[in-house]
């Protein structure tokens, strides 16, 4: 009876501790940090609740490392291989403009009153092949910015904001930067996702590949690497 008794009062604890992070996590002000430096910069991505804080890093350029040993080297070309032969889950350009601006307007009516920007600084420098092509884009980017930041600064608290949407035709490539950071809670969310599921779960399907396109894609991605041209 003792060891039960023990053992009811732990779980007991355990349970209370549980509701206890859940409900600080889902109720207490979270800071939210997205940072990447032009040109090619690391994309890193900070949480704090509180004292708590966790960096995610995400692509980027890697710093060297030591000299890697032949076993190392294996290793790599390995997972090189299994890299390029496995087969991407989804393809942005299936992606419809038209549905994810539309539900994008709609996810920030949803957030009104539950998102502070402290700072919004997006810079954006757009290089195609094509100069007609970056014309284009350039001016589709620009009337997207356009409409959407006014509706954004009636719904939102924006109190850094600095957005620069430019084109070079002599660059090699698209250059981008971010640095937002955000102050929320992550209690609003779970409602939101639930009422936007079905237009989440429609773009979902839009961009993922079925088992067969998959396949097919790695099928043909070996066949390069054996047969190349």
């Amino acid at each position: 009876m003792m060891v039960l008794r023990i053992l009811g009062i732990v779980l007991c604890g355990v349970l209370l501790v549980f509701v206890v992070l859940t409900a600080f996590t889902l109720f207490a002000p979270a800071r939210i940090e997205i940072k990447r430096d032009m040109p090619d910069g690391q994309l890193k991505v900070r949480l704090g609740f509180g004292p708590i804080k966790k960096v995610f890093r995400l692509g980027g350029k890697r710093k060297k490392t030591k000299k890697p040993t032949k076993k190392q080297k294996e290793k790599e070309k390995r997972e090189e291989h299994k890299q390029e032969t496995n087969a991407p889950r989804f393809d942005l350009k299936r992606l419809p403009i038209d549905r994810a601006l539309e539900l994008l307007v709609e996810l920030i009516y949803d957030l009104a009153g539950a998102v502070v920007w402290e700072k919004l600084h997006v810079t954006v420098i757009l290089h195609t092949s094509d100069a007609a092509r970056t014309g284009r884009l350039l001016g589709a980017c620009s009337a997207v910015v356009g409409n959407l930041y006014p509706y954004l600064a009636r719904t939102h608290v924006l109190k850094d904001t600095k957005i620069v949407i430019d084109a070079d035709f002599d660059a090699q490539k698209t250059v981008w930067g971010l640095d937002i950071s955000v102050m929320t809670r992550l209690c609003w969310y779970p409602r939101i996702l639930w009422r936007r599921r079905k237009e989440l779960w429609a773009l979902w399907k839009a961009i993922r590949l079925t088992k067969q396109e998959r396949e097919a894609w790695s099928q043909k991605q070996m066949a390069s690497q054996q047969h190349p041209a």
